[in-house]
């Protein structure tokens, strides 16, 4: 598997987040928070075997089942 990190140029490099940016970012936040828990439906609404062959945890090892 390949992991690509960025390394953060100098201040000057990075543009000035917007007024529009910034109140946006907790609506952005709130629409992927969506995506997730939308796509964890899906996916836990595979069967247990498909489930199981993607590598995707059982719903009995999560936080909740310690």
């Amino acid at each position: 598997m390949t992991t690509i990190t960025y390394l953060p140029g100098s201040s000057r490099d990075a543009p000035r987040p917007t007024t529009l940016r910034l109140f946006a970012r907790p609506f952005l936040r709130l629409r992927d928070q969506w995506h997730r828990r939308e796509t964890e439906k899906m996916l836990e609404s595979l069967p247990a075997d498909i489930r199981k062959d993607i590598g995707w945890p059982t719903s009995a090892s999560g936080p909740a089942a310690r």
